[in-house]
């Protein structure tokens, strides 16, 4: 019994000897040209992007702050640089070269065509090709969704101003058929990023109760105090296929591509629906109210509050700074003790400002965050909204 104990024990550590791991030096995969381009008849200018898909070769520098000029470098990728980018109508087949940007005298992998070098037309074909300096080819096509005879470009990229009430609006969006489309995309701006849907319908409907569930913990779509940009736009096959489709982080599968040579979408949209939906909600608490205050170089400041969204302990804060156009406002609520974080457009991502203090009946008080902007007013005022 001892001995065939004994032998059990050195075949256990044999096997574990056996399953000791070695290190292997893998060779990175190879690049490959990753493209994001959706021509607009309706934008003066075509954006093109190019990229490398990230191998490890190069080092990302993941504490950059967005750039729209240098969209892929600070977004964490790789820009190709360099490269001959075309559009070609129909059957052309020289094209139109676009141009790439350059920010401080380095390539961005953002290349444009402006509207005065290349117009898009609605209903035509258009064919991508691009040529990298390394020999690479990458190509694709796209049927441009089609307008009615009297469309002008640019004419539906003019946002109407509509309200809504939280509690007790619905938003009724409609808009007419197209041809060459595969389906229509809305799209509302939030705070949290935004909300994405595909419709086959000519009609849809938002109530203001509508939940974001593209956001972690189901936050409300609609923010009162905020001026949230709306879209609805024509989509053709190649937009729908990518954008319905995911991608597996590790082996880059299950995403549908829509160009030859490499990855990514070649696609068109046509825009039918813009609105800038300015949210109100009614009046429950006594934070619901407009506050004034003065800064220490004297300037009047007058803010839009509403307790966004009730908690049993924390509740949620939104709205608006009256004062200086385009700056929004979240924060909580935790009994008496308010924090409110002044936002540089609707995004989180953009903070100007964060003011810590107590709530009273009629005044808030506080302080800032040094790191931050810290000259707005120490002491708010309530008011009655006009």
């Amino acid at each position: 019994m001892v001995r065939h104990r004994a032998l059990i024990g050195l075949v256990s550590l044999v096997v574990l000897a056996g399953c000791e791991l070695s290190a292997v030096d893998v060779a990175p995969p190879t690049a490959t040209v990753v493209v994001h381009a959706v021509l607009n008849p309706d934008a003066a200018e075509q954006v093109l992007l190019v990229e490398s898909s990230l191998t490890g070769r190069a080092t990302i520098n993941d504490t950059v702050r967005f750039n729209a000029s240098d969209p892929i470098r600070t977004a964490g990728g790789v820009p190709i640089s360099n490269a001959d980018v075309r559009l070609l109508p129909d059957a052309d087949t020289v094209g139109v070269q676009a141009t790439e940007s350059q920010l401080n005298g380095r390539g961005t992998g953002r290349y444009v065509v402006p509207r005065a070098t290349l117009a898009i037309v609605p209903g035509r074909a258009y064919r991508l090709r691009i040529r990298t300096v390394e020999g690479l080819t990458v190509t694709g096509e796209t049927l441009v969704p089609s307008a009615p005879a009297d469309w002008v470009p640019g004419v539906a990229t003019i946002s109407a101003p509509v309200a809504l009430s939280r509690s007790t609006d619905t938003l009724r969006l409609s808009w007419p058929s197209v041809a060459n489309v595969r389906t229509y995309a809305i799209r509302v701006e939030t705070a949290d990023g935004p909300w994405f849907l595909f419709s086959d319908s000519t009609r849809f409907a938002l109530p203001g109760t509508s939940r974001n569930f593209f956001a972690g913990g189901l936050p409300a779509l609609w923010y009162p105090g905020f001026i949230q940009p709306l879209s609805v736009v024509a989509v053709d096959r190649n937009f729908y296929d990518y954008n319905r489709s995911g991608n597996d982080p590790f082996g880059g599968t299950g995403l549908i591509s829509s160009v030859r040579g490499g990855l990514g979408l070649f696609g068109s949209v046509r825009m039918l629906v813009r609105r800038d939906v300015t949210v109100t909600d009614r009046d429950r608490v006594p934070l619901d109210a407009r506050w004034v205050g003065t800064t220490g170089a004297g300037a009047l400041t007058e803010l839009d509050l509403w307790l966004e969204t009730p908690g049993p302990t924390i509740s949620s804060v939104s709205g608006r700074v009256l004062t200086t156009p385009g700056r929004f406002v979240v924060g909580t609520l935790e009994g008496d003790a308010l924090r409110l974080i002044t936002l540089n457009g609707i995004s989180r991502a953009d903070t100007l400002s964060v003011f810590t203090g107590r709530l009273s009946a009629d005044a808030m008080t506080g302080s800032y965050n040094p790191r931050f902007a810290a000259d707005g007013p120490t002491t708010w005022r309530r008011q009655p909204r006009r």
